[in-house]
């Protein structure tokens, strides 16, 4: 099941303003089987990259990444760490629920980058932040003036309109030309592995290749990801159970509720029900 943070209020006796941080550092293994799966949250996230041989994925899109380098995901946009070798990866993670004066400027600003690649100087001041924010977090609540002022002031720096968003990396067309595939018909119960292998003439194993190699997960897995995410989507929107998951692509709704139980620990129905 994915890992769901449990965001708190920012300031005491307000419920307008959710957050939570983490900071994470520890060796990982590329063949580790108990890393993650695709993350698929109701929330924004900040990751902030600290060390690692690793690249991001959002949706269809790989960004390579360095110490410092910030991604910026919305509500329920598939990502994860891809891992090249082995490695020590350190990073942090700032979650922020609906925040108009903020989430608004981060969906206007990271709404096809996800990439941010800031001057060294404003790395550093974000770093910095970030392990004042979360040493406060971790210690008082409520907040003391001076997390609140870190918190506010990561915000600023990656809020501001930016000129120096990046764009993903290319992809070999034998693979981005599948991905473009499956984003198209993903939402359709016929997009399975059999059929995008007999689409593109490849076999199962080198499709299985293909995706291991570049997204670290299977073609399965993928197009079920994207499923679940529009099937949030498709719940949070008012769309029944039943609707939800037809126009998700799952053709089963037995299926759909067990598997939405199993990934987010909650039935769809209920899902529903504590978001609106």
């Amino acid at each position: 099941m994915i890992y769901i943070p449990t965001l708190k209020p920012l300031l005491e006796n307000n419920g307008n303003i959710y957050t939570e941080i983490n900071y994470d550092k520890r060796f990982t293994r590329v063949d580790d089987i108990t890393r993650d799966e695709e993350h698929i949250h109701d929330f924004y996230e900040i990751y902030i990259n600290l060390s690692g041989d690793v690249s991001f994925l959002v949706e269809d899109n790989l960004y390579s990444i360095s110490r410092g380098d910030i991604i910026v995901t919305a509500p329920n946009e598939i990502h994860r760490c891809i891992y090249h070798s082995n490695c020590m990866h350190e990073h942090f993670c700032i979650w922020i629920r609906e925040l108009p004066f903020a989430t608004d400027k981060l969906r206007a600003e990271f709404g096809k980058n996800k990439l941010l690649v800031l001057p060294d100087d404003d790395k550093d001041k974000v770093i910095r932040a970030c392990f004042d924010f979360h040493k406060a977090r971790s210690a008082t609540e409520p907040l003391s003036f001076g997390a609140i002022k870190s918190f506010f002031e990561i915000l600023d720096i990656i809020c501001a309109k930016r000129e120096d968003m990046t764009e993903a990396q290319s992809l070999p067309s034998s693979f981005s030309d599948i991905v473009e595939y499956i984003s198209a018909h993903y939402t359709e119960p016929s997009c399975t592995v059999t059929l995008i292998c007999d689409n593109f003439y490849i076999s199962k194993s080198t499709l299985c290749r293909r995706f291991r190699r570049y997204f670290q997960t299977t073609p399965s897995d993928y197009i079920e990801a994207k499923r679940f995410s529009e099937a949030k989507k498709l719940l949070s929107a008012g769309q029944s159970v039943q609707n939800a998951c037809l126009n998700s692509g799952f053709s089963d709704c037995s299926y759909f509720i067990m598997r939405f139980r199993k990934k987010f620990g909650v039935t769809p129905y209920k899902y529903q029900k504590e978001f609106m």
